[in-house]
């Protein structure tokens, strides 16, 4: 399983997302992984699928406009992950009820333990950061997106 660091990396991101909601950000972002070769074309409708499931248990998205949808899939043998920023933002079951803007989508392998879980409580402290978001929202490149995360630095490890 790779680190914090190398998760960010090899991350899928999208700026300036237009969806009119919370399944058609994650619809996007997993057809975007598939555009990129992340992610087969055979698995698509897996991956968006489990996404969804583990979000009618419980919605991921959490206060301050950020949302963390995942789902276990044995379609991955690592983790996924795809970076989406929705300027105006959209519905998805926010506890503060206000519009989810940044979304961190995970696929994670069905086999593996709970690795997952220290991603992304490692990404959720540097998230929870309003400047943090500030910055996030105001990026224009996946490069900027990508220096945002990685320069807020926790414990870099999963």
């Amino acid at each position: 399983m790779a680190n914090f660091d190398e998760v960010i990396l090899k991350s899928l991101v999208c700026l300036n997302m237009d969806d009119r909601d919370g399944q058609h950000v994650v619809t996007t972002l997993i057809d975007e992984a598939v555009k990129q070769g992340l992610l087969p074309q055979a698995h698509k409708e897996d991956a968006i699928m489990a996404v969804l499931k583990r979000e009618l248990s419980a919605s991921t998205a959490l206060p301050d406009g950020i949302a963390l949808p995942h789902g276990r899939t044995d379609c991955v043998s690592d983790i996924i992950c795809m970076i989406g920023i929705h300027p105006r933002g959209v519905e998805f079951g926010a506890p503060d009820h206000l519009p989810s803007q940044i979304f961190v989508l995970l696929l994670v392998p069905a086999t593996v333990g709970c690795n997952h879980i220290h991603f992304l409580a490692n990404l959720s402290r540097r998230l929870m950061e309003q400047s943090v978001r500030n910055e996030l929202l105001a990026v224009s490149t996946r490069d900027q997106l990508l220096q945002v995360l990685l320069s807020h630095s926790d414990e870099g490890l999963l």
